[in-house]
């Protein structure tokens, strides 16, 4: 979308581009600002749950890392739980953020796209973060506390 924007730019800031009688529409692409940055967010939001699912998050680790297996397995426990909680916490949020985008029928500024589509994108990547966080919190709970690895550790 960038790329066609500035180049689209580009060509319609050539003269003797710009009045060839084929190229008269080609310029930047109105609202490319507001594409990108709904696209970008809604691909964040729908990958949050892949990336928790195979354990891909970034993890410090520095403290933990010479204690005894049983405080490490608290550890991930805890934050398992901890994330859990967030990520239903942050769902409910949206929820209550996409009503009141509806009530208010806020719209993109240039292209007049409703922006409660970005938070019923997000309200999706979360709850299925949340459902992962769940599989994980039962998985870490099973875990035995001699195993090397966590559940869906990439």
């Amino acid at each position: 979308m960038t790329v066609c924007s500035i180049a689209g730019r580009w060509i319609a800031s050539l003269p003797y581009l710009s009045a060839l009688p084929g190229l008269g529409w080609v310029g930047p692409v109105s609202g490319d600002y507001e594409l990108v940055e709904m696209g970008t967010a809604t691909a964040i939001f729908l990958f949050l749950p892949y990336c928790h699912l195979r354990g891909g998050h970034v993890t410090v680790d520095l403290i933990v890392m010479h204690a005894p297996r049983i405080v490490q397995r608290a550890t991930a426990v805890i934050a398992e739980v901890l994330f859990t909680v967030v990520s239903a916490i942050m769902t409910w949020r949206l929820y209550h953020g996409l009503l009141d985008k509806q009530r208010y029928m806020e719209t993109s500024m240039l292209l007049g796209i409703p922006l409660w589509w970005g938070y019923a994108a997000g309200i999706a990547g979360f709850a299925l973060l949340t459902l992962v966080c769940l599989y994980r919190s039962f998985a870490s709970l099973r875990a035995t506390p001699d195993s090397d690895t966590q559940v869906g550790d990439a």
